[in-house]
């Protein structure tokens, strides 16, 4: 990077000087031969930029990729589980926990509900409504 900098001052200099000592008659024709050459200096980059290999992304990168989606996965369950929770209560007046298993594919996605497991016994309405708006068939009791 400093022989870049360093090639692009002196081609500037290189310029400024030719264009004060050229004579009047010639000026228009070396300004056009320096503006190539100060553009061949600023563009001399691009073949090294274009041999570079870009890696792939590091294990430790994709560990902490892996861990954030494990962590929206982890909220969004408890999410889920409280809004089950608030929803028995304001629809049916019943007071119970859940647990759910999310339906979650290799990509980190959220497909579904796979189950809801809940503290206690709820009536078949519940049952049902719980099935309608959360899109599960599997729906546990798990009496302490």
């Amino acid at each position: 990077m400093k022989g870049y900098v360093i090639s692009l001052c002196i081609a500037a200099v290189i310029a400024a000087l030719s264009d004060i000592l050229s004579p009047k008659e010639h000026q228009k024709y070396i300004r056009v031969l320096l503006g190539f050459l100060i553009m061949l200096v600023i563009l001399s980059p691009l073949p090294k930029i274009k041999s570079l290999k870009l890696e792939p992304l590091k294990s430790e990168s994709a560990q902490n990729t892996a861990l954030f989606l494990d962590g929206i996965s982890q909220k969004l369950k408890e999410n889920v589980e409280a809004d089950i929770s608030e929803r028995l209560r304001a629809e049916f007046g019943i007071k119970a926990d859940a647990d759910v298993l999310l339906d979650i594919d290799k990509e980190h996605k959220i497909r579904g509900v796979t189950r809801i497991a809940l503290s206690k016994k709820v009536p078949e309405n519940a049952v049902k409504r719980l099935s309608e708006v959360y899109g599960c068939d599997r729906i546990e009791f798990k009496i302490k």
